[in-house]
């Protein structure tokens, strides 16, 4: 609870990093529709004032594993499959079509493309290379783009 900031027109939560050496935390700005559905999730639990959002079994947080756990059999659920590449569905895929529709702005995520500095910033990369690797064209996208050029026939 204490990672999340809610107001009457914004919020935020604050990601915690993760890796070798720790990752670094971040503050990360709440969508509209994310707030107001946070907003509700917190009036059915009773407004906690403390402690994790979502607890495993002995009330506690739930480790990585568990809430992987949890976004796959979700996923599973709703019919999802793997991703175009076959990578089994889960948080991982999540985070790609996230910064992949943002940078193309495409489905659902985004309406226009948003700059890839700001996605980087986004995703907590330290790095425009690593958000790089999110965005990749595919060979469609490839054709497209040559297909868009303009030629003198």
């Amino acid at each position: 609870m204490a990672d999340i900031r809610l107001s009457a027109r914004k919020g935020s939560v604050r990601v915690r990093g993760k890796g070798r050496l720790g990752g670094k935390d971040r503050n990360v700005p709440l969508h509209a529709q994310a707030r107001a559905t946070l907003e509700e999730l917190l009036d059915e639990l009773g407004c906690p004032a403390a402690g994790p959002l979502i607890r495993n079994r002995d009330g506690g947080a739930l480790s990585t594993r568990a809430a992987n756990t949890a976004v796959s059999e979700l996923g599973a659920a709703a019919g999802i499959g793997p991703a175009d590449n076959g990578e089994a569905f889960g948080p991982h895929v999540l985070r790609h079509t996230f910064g992949t529709d943002l940078v193309r702005g495409r489905g659902e995520v985004a309406t226009a493309p948003v700059d890839v500095v700001l996605v980087a910033e986004l995703m907590g990369h330290a790095g425009l290379n690593t958000t790089r690797r999110y965005t990749l064209p595919t060979e469609v996208d490839k054709t497209r783009a040559l297909d868009a050029l303009t030629t003198d026939l």
